[in-house]
């Protein structure tokens, strides 16, 4: 059985689109706004870019994973997917997106979308892992802002 989660997350944050593009698209900054990554570290050579790989470890649980960038659009757009991470009984595939749009003068528009595919018993919490997926990335995105929006030290 198989079935996905769609959730996406607009927030507005007053900075410049460059700046928010460089703080969103840089994987290893994952852990300083997205509550459950431990740590994320680039695995293939080269710049970044489309097709760059990463190995990101989650808490609780210290499960380690894969993703890809499979989309990559520099200041704009990049978009991710990865090999199952596999929880007991079944398995959350990492998909999904980041987008930076300029809505004024120092002001950003950052759409974040995920759109994790659900496998055995996963499928059958949906609605939990939805629900989860839209509380956890309102306050990570709610965190990305305060980060980026605070005065400088």
């Amino acid at each position: 059985m198989r079935t996905s989660v769609d959730v996406e997350i607009a927030v507005e944050i007053a900075r410049p689109p460059e700046e928010v593009w460089a703080f969103v698209s840089d994987a290893e900054r994952f852990p300083d706004w997205l509550e459950e990554f431990r740590a994320v570290t680039k695995e293939s050579e080269g710049p970044v870019g489309e097709g760059t790989v990463f190995r990101y470890t989650l808490d609780p649980g210290d499960r380690s994973g894969t993703a890809e960038w499979v989309e990559w659009k520099p200041g704009q757009r990049l978009a991710w997917d990865g090999p199952p991470l596999r929880r007991r009984g079944g398995g959350i595939r990492p998909r999904g997106s980041f987008e930076v749009i300029q809505i004024g003068p120092g002001r950003t528009r950052f759409i974040s979308r995920y759109r994790p595919e659900l496998t055995g018993t996963m499928a059958l919490l949906r609605p939990y892992v939805a629900r989860w997926f839209r509380k956890q990335r309102r306050a990570d995105s709610q965190r990305l802002k305060g980060l980026l929006e605070a005065p400088p030290n």
